[in-house]
């Protein structure tokens, strides 16, 4: 049965179709991967499927009563929003007695009163005849495997960065009740534990999903069926995305040799009509024109064209390009990252980063390019380096400047036809060249990004995120790059293709101020990561709080409630301490000026994060002494 009905939908913008006669189907038991070149229409088909836009021709048919779960790649939040409220919006049906247990726990605390303690009480019944618990325990589940632990729950949503923003958005859009999911670029935010995590989710889900994506590891493991979008028209391939190359590979050839053997007809049927018209065989050669006239002229098949991003030859380093030895690296003292580190890179080393969200990848190759200077031990940078670094949030282009000027500002005596030459290897091609930076897709920054960072052909390359918003052909290529590439590679990627292909060794954290592991397969780091996330994800039971009883219970000393008490006046002291803390350190980051200085707001940042973990660590604590204070209270 057919949930979702596409049919024969187009669509143009300015006269020019960006979807063709597009006809698909979501059905029961869809698990489908959406693949394509960056801006072929993706996002554009997904957005007609939900009424979004309206097609120029065509129709869609959506069972009744379906309801469609969306996550889009970039989806703005009310920052002032905390976030588990925001979570908690997922079941509003829920949501309403959840927050009315907490509201009438809070009453009885301040004042007992047998009416707040009987509508508590049927609160809690009727919690737990709508599931509410049973959701009290996803939401537990689902926030801690994409990395929010309950610290960070209270926090507002304007406090979080852009990729957990988006994390937070993934969680909502998995808690709710849906029919059909729909999921665009979802592991683009995700570290490698994390879409682990998501794969093994949506491999016991039971409902239907089309994910957008370009990560093929994560299609092969999740989708069953392949809907290529190229050019405004769709193929549709059974299998995953390793079935879909393999298929393509096959029908390319079978193509080429169709085309070939055409043109050698062709060829041949112009060469008897060129050296018999006008001889005793005319009446033949006439006949075969008129044959050629009417053939259909098979057109030569399109092969995915590979951009060309190959990295000149290159000085040679030292061979050792960096020394660490015991050493302790992070923001500052009070904020470490990592101790006890000792690594080593050698010359020609392709070196992979692994791990989770927050555990200080960054931070390391940051204090590889002596940005950040270390806490303690030995760090030694080899000799006749010049270092490339790429920066996955593109903080180095000038969002002011065009395409085109961005180039001629590293080579300033370039001639306009080798600058639209050099930028047309990475897909910048016509009026692409004069957009400004500010206005470009992630994608279109990436590729920039590359541009630069390869003109400039250092012997060293540090690269964080490189496969980010690129799309298949484009990883493709950069892989190739760098694989012929003649000098040192160290880079951070949850792109699992692009470690296996690349990396000869990997420098492993399970977590911050964890001990380094260092690995030289893929699947060396897939069994550590496993275990991690094993002891990780083993999330305990949320307790479900008994109905109060009303039988006479035995009686309770005075005088431990009074100690209970105090204990939870001391945690509200505390708490309040905190809080005026975290106020300070947020008036801070609100004024524009401490934005001057980047390692001082880095510094607040981690201060901030480490005054809510604290803060809410302390509301735990108030929460089980509150929870223990009512139990003996009833029992009284």
């Amino acid at each position: 049965m057919s949930l979702i009905q596409v049919n024969s939908v187009s669509i143009e913008f300015g006269g020019n179709y960006i979807l063709r006669d597009i006809s698909c189907t979501v059905a029961k038991n869809s698990r489908i991967g959406m693949i394509g070149p960056n801006g072929c229409g993706k996002s554009t088909l997904i957005k007609i499927i939900l009424s979004m836009l309206t097609p120029t021709e065509g129709t869609i048919a959506i069972a009744k009563r379906c309801e469609i779960a969306y996550l889009p790649q970039n989806m703005k939040l009310d920052p002032g929003l905390i976030m588990i409220d925001y979570i908690k919006d997922a079941r509003k049906d829920i949501k309403g007695i959840w927050d009315a247990i907490d509201r009438l726990s809070s009453a009885l605390h301040q004042k007992h009163e047998e009416e707040t303690e009987k509508k508590l009480a049927i609160a809690i019944e009727q919690f737990h005849a709508i599931g509410g618990y049973e959701f009290e325990n996803e939401v537990k589940f689902v926030l801690t495997s994409l990395n929010f632990p309950p610290d960070t729950w209270e926090k507002r949503i304007g406090d979080f960065s852009g990729g957990e923003q988006t994390r937070i958005c993934l969680a909502a859009i998995l808690l709710k009740p849906f029919d059909v999911l729909i999921l665009d670029e979802p592991t683009n935010h995700l570290d490698v534990s994390m879409i682990s995590w998501l794969e093994k989710y949506l491999n016991k889900l039971d409902r239907p999903y089309l994910i957008v994506s370009h990560d093929r590891v994560f299609l092969d493991n999740t989708v069953t069926t392949i809907y290529n979008l190229d050019g405004g028209t769709l193929a549709i391939t059974k299998g995953n995305f390793s079935s879909y190359k393999a298929a393509e590979e096959i029908s390319l050839m079978s193509q080429e040799r169709m085309y070939e053997r055409h043109q050698k007809w062709i060829e041949e049927t112009k060469d008897f009509i060129a050296r018999n018209i006008g001889s005793q065989k005319t009446i033949q050669a006439r006949s075969r024109q008129k044959m050629l006239d009417k053939t259909e002229i098979i057109k030569k098949p399109k092969n995915h064209r590979m951009l060309n991003l190959n990295i000149q030859n290159v000085d040679r380093s030292g061979n050792d390009v960096f020394v660490l030895e015991d050493v302790r690296f992070g923001i500052d003292e009070d904020f470490v990252l990592a101790e006890a580190v000792s690594l080593r890179a050698h010359y020609k080393d392709r070196i992979c980063i692994v791990g989770p969200n927050g555990c200080g990848k960054t931070t390391l190759l940051k204090t590889l390019l002596d940005e950040n200077e270390i806490l303690d031990g030995y760090l030694k940078i080899g000799a006749s380096l010049d270092i490339g670094y790429y920066d996955q949030h593109q903080f180095g282009l000038d969002e002011s400047l065009t395409v085109m000027n961005t180039l001629w500002q590293i080579v300033p005596d370039a001639t306009n036809g080798y600058i639209l030459t050099w930028l047309a290897r990475f897909g910048f091609r016509g009026d692409d060249v004069e957009k400004r930076v500010g206005i470009l897709s992630g994608g279109e920054k990436s590729r920039l990004n590359l541009s630069v960072l390869i003109h400039q052909s250092p012997n060293l390359l540090i690269l964080d995120e490189p496969t980010n918003h690129l799309d298949i052909d484009m990883t493709d290529a950069l892989l190739t790059a760098l694989q012929s590439y003649s000098g040192t590679i160290i880079f951070v990627s949850h792109d699992r293709y692009l470690m296996r292909e690349l990396a000869n060794k990997y420098w492993v954290f399970r977590k911050k101020l964890d001990r380094t592991r260092v690995f030289t397969t893929i699947e060396e780091i897939k069994d550590d990561l496993d275990t991690a996330l094993e002891l990780s994800f083993q999330i305990p039971e949320v307790p479900k709080p008994q109905a109060i009883q009303r039988e006479k219970k035995r009686k309770i000393n005075p005088w431990h409630l009074e100690q209970l008490q105090k204990q939870i006046d001391d945690q509200h002291d505390d708490l309040s301490t905190l809080n005026i803390q975290l106020n300070m350190i947020h008036d801070r980051l609100s004024n524009s000026e401490t934005y001057a200085n980047q390692n001082q707001v880095i510094l607040l940042q981690d201060q901030m994060l480490e005054t809510e973990q604290r803060i809410d660590k302390i509301k735990v604590q108030i929460h089980d002494l509150e929870n223990k204070y009512l139990e003996m209270s009833y029992d009284d």
